[in-house]
């Protein structure tokens, strides 16, 4: 059985070219070496709200996001979900006015994901947070899932 992967929108957005930053192109070549090489190796899930925040903005490069992610599974949204999710933004000092951070945190955890893929380093894969995060998870009896980026998944 492959190990399962949870792909936040920050996956598949760097998946796409983005512009001349020297960061972003680097995370978009990372991310797609890990996209062709890597990925396979794992059962990738999305959710809903990933679904919802890659129809975001151009329509056009939206169709081309959305179009790489059509063969993932679905993870669905159930109250356990929700309630993790008020937990985590409520506890982890994410943005109250924006839940979707939590939500992939959520979602990751309820459904018992191994791996939580982000480029996410404010709210997701931040160090600092790491242990508040699995503290937060065992009140909720949840697993915590590894919360990485691509790049950290690769192979080679």
């Amino acid at each position: 059985m492959k190990p399962t992967v949870y792909l936040d929108s920050s996956v598949p957005s760097y998946r796409l070219p983005q512009g001349d930053d020297p960061i972003i192109r680097a995370r978009h070549m990372l991310t797609r070496q890990w996209w062709e090489e890597d990925l396979p190796r794992f059962s990738a899930f999305i959710s809903q709200v990933v679904l919802d925040e890659l129809k975001e903005g151009d329509p056009k490069r939206a169709a081309e996001r959305l179009r790489l992610v059509d063969d993932f599974a679905l993870l669905d949204v159930d109250e356990e979900v929700e309630e993790a999710a008020l937990f985590h933004a409520k506890n982890l000092a994410m943005p109250s006015h924006d839940l979707r951070d939590a939500f992939h945190l959520a979602l990751a955890s309820v459904h018992e994901m191994e791996y939580l893929v982000t480029w996410n380093f404010a709210h997701l894969a931040n160090a600092s947070k790491r242990t508040h995060i699995e503290i937060l998870n065992r009140r909720l009896h949840l697993s915590t899932p590894v919360i990485c980026t691509p790049e950290e998944l690769m192979l080679e």
